[in-house]
């Protein structure tokens, strides 16, 4: 299940990775945060915002398939 929320306005991405429900989120900066099920810490959304200006990869789940998410929607990358 992949379900992504674009907000232009807000210049921000979701990314749905899948339906179990949310347990915690952890913020990796002001920009980035992951939202994982309560067990056993499993990723279930990213969300992205001011991705006008690139999406640091390091530290988020499912990289590689990430960075051909971002690349396809035209967000720059940072490795």
């Amino acid at each position: 299940m992949l379900n992504i929320d674009t907000d232009q306005k807000a210049d921000a991405i979701y990314i749905k990775l899948s339906d179990e429900p949310i347990g915690y989120s952890q913020e990796l900066d002001s920009n980035r945060i992951i939202d994982y099920t309560l067990k056993p810490g499993k990723p279930v959304g990213i969300d992205l915002l001011a991705v006008s200006q690139g999406v640091k990869l390091s530290g988020l789940p499912k990289v590689k398939g990430l960075e051909e998410l971002l690349t396809c929607l035209g967000v720059k990358v940072i490795r």
